[in-house]
Parts: C-alpha cells; structure tokens; sequence
C-alpha cells in the first residue's frame, strides 16, 4: 500500500531498523492512491462522522483494528466571532488544543506508536521540546510500551509533568533541540528502539488534519492555511493531506499555505527570502515560543516544498506579535492558546494588510492549548493586587482606574526608557504608551520611588524594570499607616567551604535592634539574623522564597518574593534590585511591615 523514497532524489528507500530518516535528505512515504481508490466508497466515505479512525485506510499501517487509538475526534473549526468583522475577511481557527494531550502532535503520535507495535520495536525514543514528548508518553502508555524522551534543558515543566504523569521517561540534555534528536536518532539504531519524530511516519498521522478540516468545510478546502513552524513538520503534512485528497478526486483545489516562525528561529523563513530550496541552520533558536525554538528544522526543504508549491509564504513574527496575538485571542475570541500558537494570528495581522486577502476564506491554526506554556503569561503580565478583605479597599482600586489599562506588557523588554529619574509626568507618558494605563498620582509616586532604588544602583531603567516597578508598587495597595519596621544597615559575608555570616541593624517600634547569624547562604544568614534581632514576640516563620534573575546587556536585575506567616497571618513582600541581597531585603521590609500590622 505504500513505499518509501528520499524526498530529494526520489529514489526507493529501505529501511534497516526503526529509523526513518535519512543521512543527508529527509525521507518521504508515497501511498498507493490508486489502490486505496479503488478500494474506497468514496461517497460513502464523504457521509461518516469525523474522526482519526475514517482516514485509517490512508495510513501506513497493516491492521486498522489494532490502531492505538484514544477516540480521536475532529478538533473544532471555529468561526471568529470579532476578527472577521475587524479585518474584512472569512476568518476561523482550527483549535487543536482540543487533541487529547492537548495538542496537534497526537494524530502523528498515534500512527507511530501502531507502527512501532507492529513493527517489534522493544521501545520509542524520542527528542521534543515538549509537546511531542507529552503525546508519545501517552500513546506509548496506552500501547504498553517504555517510551524515553531526550529533551534540550529548559524545557517548559508543565509540559514535562504529562510525560511523567504518563509514565514516560525524560532525561535533559546539555544542548540544543537538534542535539537532543541526534542523540536519540543514535540510540535508537543502537538498541533497536523506534525513534519517533519528525520524520516520514508522522507525516502520514498528522495530514489526517487537512483531511479532517476539508470535511468540516463539506470539501470546499478555505483560501489559505496558516500555520507555525518549528521543524516543518505539520506544515508539510497539511500539504499532503490537500494533495493527496485532490487526487482522490474529494476536493478541487489546495489551500494556499503560509508558515510561520518565530524571528529567533526563522530558518526555513530565511531560506524562502532569497529563494532557495535548502536550508542553513542557525547558531541557536531565541524566542518565549518553545514549541518552535528549533535552529535546524529537520523537515524545512520539505516545508519550502509545501509552501512553493502552494504560492504560499514564509513568515517571521517576533515575540512581542505573539504575545499581543495571543492577548487579543483570548480576550476578543475566547481562546486561550500557547504562544507558537499565537504565531499564526500575529502573522494574519501582517498579511491583511494587502488587498489580496480581503474576504478569503483563511484559517489560523492554533497548535497547542495555552496551558502547556503558560508560563510566557506571567513574564508578559502585570501580576494581580492585593487588597484587604473590605469593599472600601476594592471600591479604592477600581476607582484608581487601575482595571482600565493593559495586563500584559508586549513592548520589547530590554528596551531603556530611562537613564535618569524620571519626572511624574514623564512617567504617566511611558505607562500611557507602554500598559495605556492612567494611574493616580499616589500609585505614580510609588512607581517611582522604586525606579530610583534601581538607578542608584548604577542601571538603566528598561520595560522589564518598570513592570516589576508596576508591580511592587500595585501588589499591596494599602500603605501602613506607619513604617513600624526597616532595616537601618547590613553586613554579609561568606566564601569556599564555610557558612555565610550576616550582621543587622534594624528599627522596630521606635527601638534599635541588632542580630547576627550565620546560615547555609547569605539569605538564610541574613533570615536568622533578622530572627536574632527581632526576638520571640514578633516571631515569624519564612513560608517561601523565589527569585528571578534577568540579564540585559550583561546588567542582572534580581526579582525577590518571599513570604511570612505566623498561625493565619499572612504577608508577601516584593523587592527588586540588581543585587540580590538588596532585593531580599526590599521583599523582607515590605513584607514584615505588613506583618506586624496585622499583630498590633
């Protein structure tokens, strides 16, 4: 029903184990379309319901009864419900975060794990960044088979908690994407696994897509495709998902198919600017859009093929489109998708704007729900604040106009804004551009004392500044009716081999106190000397403490929140400094003047 050949020189391939890949060109699967039309009721075939197992007798598999299968249904196709009025056209979105781990890779997955069953692998390895290593776990658990996954460290957790939840085994990499499938590419030939991917195989599982949306349009295919791109995979099984359907003689044109990349990892983009038919693979891949962080896209001449062939195009979007694309989908469209996602929303701005696409019929293709990386949110996003439980204290805020700005900041974060101390008026024009925010001139005065504790540390105040300024300033809305707490001065010392010492001087009630400790690192150190000094009536007990550190132009910014409790009290404090000692101070003060507040 099927052969093998390599895509470039078209010649038959055969493989000698579970690798489907070839040394220097990708390969390709070529079905018998003629055998798999004659065999087919194709008026019949048009009536059934949709789902993965109606497009069985297009895979490459030997026994459709034994398809590892969790009930794939279609995904839904959705017709915009602002978008299209905004932009003039026929718009909808193929939401395939509906898949059942919650992206596009389980069709794929599915065929591959059937294969490797059939086939007698002993199990499947694999490299992913994340959703595709969440997908093979879950179809290897279903098929009883040892699923090892090869990930690039810093992987998103959330999607490494399905895989674990699956059973699958991760071990990280010290490298890059392409690293990791190199690795799991050699294992795999060494100990007979099958080594799933972006290779041939998935090719056939994941163009169920395109037949699955031709049905849902009663097989009149929409105008134009977009689609991301990581390692051009999907956008080259859409393309043969379309054609071979035209030739089965069920529909009568193909889409026009756009791929998008990120600006940090546009290979095959670069490749479609000067009009080659190869690619060059970057150095590295620099984007928040993980699930197409790929600098060597495996499949990318397959993906030049897909999109020449189409009149398509290569797109570039960088993050801050993507993060507002995907801002406005879920607060316009209800959608909430992660951020390659988002990529081909951000590219449909770009592209509207040329008469040409006015009333197509175009369809963006939401790969992945947003919960398998929502962690971009929170870097993008002005964090919540903190109120006391009273309605005066709400009523407070909304009348601030605090509810009337932005949420999420999509401007480039290490862009400088200011290099001295910005006036009130100065600063009400940055928020005014940056969040559209107007706040009132107390919570202005806030902002701003927190830029000078940052500028008098010698650094630029940038985007990534003002919205932790925001933030720290917007967290606890209510000031303490007097600063019964600070911290007058401090000493830390530490080195190789010993425990770090802190001496502190702090004012509390009007009286001086001094503590010294030691701990197994300058916070902790400084912790038990706060508890040194404060003695046993103002006792307290550090619930957590999280840090992040940010780089721009080799200048670190630290990021401190820590909080205290005592029985049902409860106190969260802030601090940000380019030193991170400072910063945990900062958080400390903040947090134990609130503290104490609710003990006197």
């Amino acid at each position: 029903m099927y052969k093998i050949i390599d895509f470039i020189s078209k010649k038959v391939v055969k493989p000698t184990n579970f690798v489907y890949t070839g040394e220097n060109s990708p390969w390709e699967i070529v079905m018998d379309l003629e055998k798999i039309k004659a065999s087919l009721d194709l008026e019949a075939f048009k009536k059934r319901n949709i789902s993965l197992a109606k497009y069985l007798p297009f895979l490459p598999i030997k026994s459709p009864a034994d398809f590892i299968s969790l009930n794939e249904m279609a995904t839904p196709l959705l017709k915009s419900k602002q978008l299209s009025t905004q932009l003039d056209i026929n718009l909808y979105f193929k939401v395939e975060g509906k898949n059942p781990t919650g992206s596009f890779k389980d069709r794929g997955s599915a065929l591959e794990v059937t294969m490797a069953k059939e086939l007698g692998a002993k199990a499947i390895i694999l490299a992913s960044t994340g959703n595709m290593a969440a997908s093979c776990a879950c179809y290897a658990a279903v098929a009883r088979m040892p699923c090892y996954i090869f990930v690039p460290e810093g992987a998103p957790m959330n999607k490494l908690a399905q895989v674990i939840a699956f059973g699958g085994h991760i071990v990280q990499i010290k490298g890059t994407y392409n690293d990791a499938a190199k690795l799991a590419q050699t294992v795999a030939m060494q100990m007979d696994f099958y080594l799933a991917g972006d290779y041939a195989p998935r090719v056939e599982g994941q163009k169920a897509a395109a037949f699955e949306l031709c049905d849902q349009f009663s097989f009149d295919p929409p105008d134009v495709v977009i689609i991301p791109m990581g390692c051009g995979t999907n956008i080259t099984a859409y393309a043969k998902g379309f054609a071979e359907y035209k030739a089965l003689g069920l529909i009568d044109k193909i889409p026009q198919l756009i791929g998008v990349e990120a600006t940090g990892a546009a290979a095959i983009v670069h490749s479609f600017n000067a009009q080659l038919h190869s690619i060059t693979p970057l150095k590295g891949a620099e984007t928040i859009a993980s699930a197409i962080a790929v600098p060597d896209p495996i499949d990318g001449v397959k993906a030049l093929a897909a999109i020449y062939n189409s009149k398509g195009l290569a797109i570039a979007v960088s993050d801050e489109e993507m993060l507002q694309a995907q801002y406005i989908l879920s607060t316009q469209e209800g959608l909430f998708v992660e951020s390659a996602s988002a990529a081909t929303v951000a590219a449909l701005f770009k592209i509207v704007q040329d008469p040409i696409f006015a009333h197509k019929k175009i369809v963006c293709v939401l790969t992945g729900d947003g919960l398998k990386d929502a962690g971009v949110i929170f870097k993008a996003a002005i964090n919540p604040p903190t109120i006391y439980p009273q309605e005066s204290e709400f009523i407070r805020l909304y009348e601030s106009q605090f509810f009337t700005g932005k949420q999420m900041i999509f401007s480039n974060k290490n862009q400088v804004l200011f290099q001295h101390t910005p006036t009130l008026e100065e600063l009400k024009v940055a928020l005014k551009n940056i969040l559209s925010a107007d706040y009132e001139p107390h919570y202005l005065e806030k902002i701003k004392v927190n830029l000078d504790k940052i500028l008098q540390k010698g650094k630029d105040i940038t985007v990534f500044d003002l919205q932790n300024c925001v933030q720290n300033a917007l967290v606890n809305l209510r000031e303490v009716s007097y600063p019964v707490f600070s911290v007058r001065d401090y000493e830390v010392t530490t080195g190789k081999g010993r425990l770090a010492q802190a001496f502190v001087t702090l004012h509390l009630l009007g009286e001086e106190r001094t503590g010294r400790a030691e701990g197994e690192g300058p916070v902790y150190a400084l912790i038990n000397a706060f508890h040194m000094a404060l003695g046993h009536k103002m006792e307290f007990e550090l619930k957590s403490y999280q840090f992040d550190i940010r780089t721009e132009d080799n200048k670190v910014t630290a990021h401190v929140e820590l909080k205290l409790t005592r029985g049902a009290i409860n106190a969260v404090g802030r601090g940000s400094s380019p030193d991170l000692v400072h910063a945990s101070i900062e958080a400390f003060d903040e947090a134990y003047n609130i503290f104490v507040s609710h003990l006197l």
